[in-house]
């Protein structure tokens, strides 16, 4: 049964991945607003399809998967761009577009799915750089930047226009332990203002960012199967 209160829900969903993906075998999730969801993945199969299926990107062989209570295999394109444009993602593979500049690609999903000014798209993109500890964008094209900082300034990119949703798959990943501490207060943002977050991570560091939380919720993979901790 649905709930006007759920921003994220699997509904015995089976994803068949795409190569180098996992597959996953019949997952029953929901996420409500302020909550956080976090799946710790197994090594060697840490890349699963759950952020594709989450933004409508993986169609389940099975079951559905509904954001903000629209069905993806029925929403016509139009509105599942609108839909993608309320989610934030922090990619397991970096997913930089390589022929754009850092801030170029931060500020890409904005400048294309709304009408804030430039400079507005800008100065946010900023700011979140700085939240996340890096003293602002980083300039040049991916190619040329440190993967540390690459990484966070993925984080920024994913923050971008107040998401109702974060996917962030092992989001961690070359970062010192120092900054997720920044990363988990970030979530914390994104919660308190009605959003929620799902989180695939095979770090202690990011589990116990969080550590404590009643609104946090944790599952284990297990082969094809999401198993409740």
């Amino acid at each position: 049964m649905q709930d006007q209160n759920f921003i994220l829900e699997f509904d015995q969903a089976q994803l068949t991945p795409r190569p180098g993906q996992a597959p996953l075998a019949a997952v029953t999730l929901q996420l409500r607003a302020g909550e956080i969801v976090i799946v710790r993945v197994e090594p060697g199969n840490e890349q699963l399809p759950l952020a594709d299926a989450a933004l409508g990107l993986e169609t389940p062989a099975r079951g559905r998967v509904l954001f903000q209570d629209a069905d993806w295999r029925t929403v016509a394109a139009e509105q599942a761009l609108r839909l993608r444009a309320r989610i934030g993602r922090v990619f397991d593979r970096d997913g930089w577009v390589s022929n754009l500049d850092i801030l170029e690609n931060i500020t890409l999903a904005q400048r294309h799915h709304t009408r804030r000014p430039v400079a507005e798209i800008a100065a946010e993109a900023q700011t979140l750089a700085r939240q996340f500890g890096l003293p602002a964008v980083p300039p040049g094209r991916p190619a040329a930047v440190p993967h540390r900082d690459l990484r966070r300034a993925e984080w920024a990119r994913a923050w971008m226009g107040r998401p109702d949703l974060v996917c962030l798959e092992r989001p961690g990943r070359g970062v010192a332990t120092e900054h997720i501490a920044r990363l988990a207060a970030g979530v914390r943002q994104v919660c308190a203002r009605g959003g929620a977050a799902l989180w695939l991570t095979d770090d202690d560091r990011e589990i116990q960012a969080l550590d404590g939380e009643n609104n946090v919720r944790h599952y284990q993979m297990q082969g094809a199967a999401m198993m409740k901790v």
